[in-house]
């Protein structure tokens, strides 16, 4: 199966809504196999749309979510 359109849509209107989640709750909450979700992210990385944020575990996040976690890991002492 194919990663169409409709897929990516939801899969970053669903990340925009959850800010940092996991690639397999994504596929859970979409009905949709997580290897088509892992495509998905990895075109929508590419199209500089989402990233991923490390934490001592992997969570896709938006773009300007990166950005706030990354100010607020500076800000710390």
């Amino acid at each position: 199966m194919e990663v169409t359109e409709e897929i990516k849509q939801k899969v970053y209107e669903y990340v925009q809504k959850k800010k940092k989640v996991k690639s397999r709750e994504i596929a859970e909450a979409l009905n949709i196999q997580k290897s088509l979700v892992d495509k998905a992210v990895s075109i929508l990385v590419d199209e500089g749309k989402l990233s991923f944020y490390y934490n001592g575990a992997s969570y896709v996040v938006t773009v300007e979510y990166a950005k706030e976690l990354e100010k607020k890991e500076e800000a710390k002492p």
